[in-house]
């Protein structure tokens, strides 16, 4: 169910800006109406369900293979009109069809393997209707151009091939003609020609008579007459004949696909549908990597909480998204109401607009740009008044048009809904307009309303003190430089620094002097308070930096000694397993001794009791030492398990006995670690941190030639860029080549060709490699090439 929100509350807050993106990322139309309708929604379970889809189609653009999307035109027109008995769509109708019909099969085939990491996404595809006998027997019969095809009938590369046959002949027969004439001095035109769809000569005006045959044409100086000579009449006749009967068997042909596209039309018009809710989805998600957005929690009640929310569009507009101040905002049961005060230019419209549009993103089922942490809650209704909105047309001032708005929150908002108002009460007399718009805050904030609101009336200001659900917040300012931060502070109202901003743009001392005396006593009051409480927010900022400063090189020194410890008990452990080690080689080779002895003692006759307890003895020692082999690997299983990895740390790849640094953890699951200048993508569990110099340089010295045995013959490189491809095959061809292989199988995906030139513009280059070719049909064609190494 879509939220009941006004078209003047989208604009205002920019919504359909955010759509219009989005439609600019579609690549077929039906994906740009889906996208066009992409409304707020309120119900959780359908927010939740295209945030899995948008979401998913994240992943799949970060870390997935390519996905099978290209542009279409639209064909719904052209398929409802195959359902029509006797119906013909022309060549390019047809063709549209077969550029549906392909994009649908390639998404019907579309990494089955690995679905069930996208299962959102998967269900569409799975949905779709692949038809690949109509896609081939469209190309069989329409080349690229539209042009019907030889061999789309028997029938008619038969009329073709006659047409060709009976042309041929009536040049000749011309050309004979024209060879035999007498030559004339400054005549040029001795030429075969066509006129009227019939092939014909010219003839000087002067020499023609009607014997010669048929006169078709003239030039337009009427020197010349196009005749068409009476032998070749009957070949014309019949190479028009061939003509029509080529027109009838094109339409047949072209009725014939017509027919087989509309008893298929039901199920393609369902993939228009199907592809277009993957194109929009697509596009949502390529506007979420743009943005770094995230997927926000949903809750089923009102609130808000946004950590590091930044406004998309000015995302869009930023060479550096840094450059955009972050905000952080809780709404919630009991605390709904925020007061944003502060200067002008200072961002609280920005606030306000950031705000409400993330809200609108949110319950659309797009993800965020903000911390992963925020929470959305679901709003029913939504208001928002922004901006200077005076209209010359309806005759309304700036007050009138606000209050308009206004006027439609109070009256239908409740506690379900969320009103944002900029510069409440603005744009009439100060003192009833803040009269006014205090009463209209208390009027919402009585009712539950979830309210955000802007103003520079000092007055308002106070009113969290008597109203707990409402909150003050402030723009911070720079008063030194007189310039905004763009900083939302909570709990703190802020000051218009008009006579401050004043001053330091030039405005006479004594003026701003004396506008200060104007100003009333509780007004100084508050400025001072709140001057005084910037100042203790500042020094307060500072020492948390300080604090911070020292918690992390405490952090430091806490890992640097952990990390000592951890050195030592390894030390100690590899001392106690040496020591295990030289016990059981002892114990070993007393239990020789003593097997001596007891064969010996035995040939003496010595008493079976003292035999049994002393093998009983020897039995007890050994289980013991055992016991403390298992306990020492367990030990270090259990650390293997719980070691945290980070970014930046350095590691042991087990597989390969190579130490190298965590460059990145891409998920829970995989790191990408660097070893000098190439990195490569592993598994943690195949990963053991390197804690020492000492320890670094014996994992760098047990390196080994791998063998045939550890070197697979093929190397996967789908879904990777070209330049991970390329340094996962560098790396692959040097074991490889150490290893002794000489035929190996560089498995690249088929796509779009890209990847597979540039991996062979590569493999050329390496002196190592013999010949480089595609596979066979049974080894995976275009997707797979094989490698032949010197040996």
């Amino acid at each position: 169910m879509e939220t009941r929100i006004a078209e003047h509350t989208r604009e205002a807050l920019e919504y359909d800006k955010v759509v219009a993106r989005i439609v600019g990322h579609c690549l077929t139309p039906y994906g740009r109406r889906e996208a066009a309708g992409l409304l707020p929604l309120t119900e959780p379970a359908a927010i939740e369900r295209r945030l899995d889809e948008t979401t998913q189609m994240m992943e799949i653009q970060r870390f997935g293979l390519p996905f099978p999307l290209s542009r279409l035109e639209d064909c719904t027109e052209a398929l409802e009109r195959s359902r029509l008995e006797g119906a013909r769509l022309d060549p390019a109708e047809i063709l549209q069809v077969a550029e549906l019909a392909a994009v649908t099969i390639a998404l019907h085939r579309y990494d089955r393997e690995g679905r069930e990491k996208f299962p959102a996404i998967a269900a569409y595809l799975e949905r779709l209707r692949a038809f690949p006998e109509l896609l081939a027997d469209i190309r069989r019969c329409l080349d690229e151009h539209g042009e019907v095809k030889d061999n789309a009938s028997p029938r008619l590369k038969s009329v073709r091939a006659e047409q060709a046959e009976v042309r041929r002949k009536i040049i000749a027969r011309l050309e004979r003609i024209l060879g035999q004439r007498k030559k004339q001095a400054g005549w040029q035109d001795d030429m075969v020609m066509q006129r009227n769809g019939r092939y014909v000569i010219p003839v000087i005006a002067g020499q023609y008579h009607p014997g010669m045959g048929i006169l078709h044409d003239r030039s337009q100086s009427g020197n010349t007459l196009y005749v068409e000579p009476n032998e070749t009449v009957e070949l014309n006749n019949r190479l028009n004949f061939l003509q029509q009967e080529e027109q009838l068997e094109i339409d047949r042909i072209l009725r014939r696909l017509t027919a087989d596209i509309g008893q298929r039309a039901a199920a393609l018009m369902e993939n228009t549908r199907l592809v277009g809710i993957l194109d929009a989805r697509h596009a949502a998600a390529r506007l979420g990597v743009e943005l770094h957005a995230a997927r926000p929690r949903i809750q089923r009640q009102p609130m808000l909480h946004l950590e590091e929310a930044r406004h998309p569009l000015l995302l869009m507009q930023a060479a550096d998204r840094r450059r955009v101040v972050p905000l952080s905002v809780r709404l919630e049961k009991d605390r709904y109401g925020l007061l944003i005060t502060g200067p002008n230019t200072g961002g609280k419209t920005v606030a306000l607009k950031t705000i409400g549009l993330l809200v609108l993103m949110a319950q659309a089922g797009l993800p965020i740009p903000a911390d992963e942490r925020s929470s959305v809650g679901i709003f029913s209704r939504i208001f928002a008044d922004i901006g200077d909105e005076q209209s010359i047309e309806q005759s309304l001032s700036t007050f009138s048009s606000h209050m308009r708005h206004i006027v439609e929150a109070v009256e239908h908002a409740d506690d379900h809904s969320l009103v944002l108002l900029d510069e409440i009460g603005a744009g009439t007399d100060p003192k009833e307009g803040a009269a006014l718009a205090e009463a209209i805050i208390l009027n919402l904030i009585e009712r539950g309303v979830f309210l955000v609101a802007t103003t520079h009336y000092s007055q308002l200001k106070t009113l969290p003190l008597s109203q707990p659900a409402l909150e003050n917040a402030s723009l911070e300012f720079d008063r030194k430089t007189l310039s905004p931060t763009f900083r939302l502070q909570l709990g703190i109202p802020g000051s218009s620094y008009a006579v401050e901003i004043a001053s330091r743009l030039g405005m006479p001392e004594s003026i701003c002097r004396k506008a200060s005396e104007l100003v009333g006593s509780g007004e100084r009051s508050l400025a001072e308070l709140i001057a005084s409480l910037e100042d203790e927010l500042a020094q307060l900022r500072r020492d948390r930096t300080e604090l911070e400063d020292r918690l992390r090189t405490a952090r430091d020194l806490e890992a640097r000694y952990q990390e000592q410890v951890q050195r030592l008990e390894k030390e100690a452990d590899a001392e106690k397993e040496k020591l295990l080690a030289e016990t059981e080689r002892l114990l070993t080779t007393t239990r020789r001794e003593v097997e001596r002895l007891v064969a010996e003692i035995r040939r003496s006759q010595a008493e079976r009791d003292t035999v049994r307890e002393l093998h009983q003895a020897l039995s007890r020692t050994e289980k013991q030492l055992h016991a403390e082999q298992e306990k020492l690997r367990e030990r270090r299983r259990a650390e293997r398990e719980n070691v945290v990895f980070e970014a930046g740390d350095t590691v042991r790849v087990l597989s390969l006995n190579q130490v190298g640094e965590i460059d990145e953890l891409l998920d829970r699951e995989r790191a990408r670690v660097r070893f000098g200048t190439m990195t490569s993508v592993v598994p943690l569990r195949d990963l053991e941190p390197v804690t020492s110099a000492g320890s670094r340089r014996a994992a760098t010295s047990g390196v080994r030639l791998p063998s045939a045995d550890d070197v697979p013959p093929e190397i996967h490189l789908r879904g990777m860029t070209v330049e991970e491809a390329l340094e996962a095959l560098e790396r692959y061809l040097d074991r490889a080549v150490l290893a002794g292989l000489s035929r190996v199988y560089v498995i690249h995906g088929k796509g779009t060709g890209t990847l597979r030139r540039v991996l062979t513009d590569y493999l050329k280059s390496r002196p190592e490699v013999d010949s480089v070719q595609l596979g066979n049909w049974n080894e995976g064609g275009a997707g797979v090439t094989v490698v032949t190494l010197k040996t």
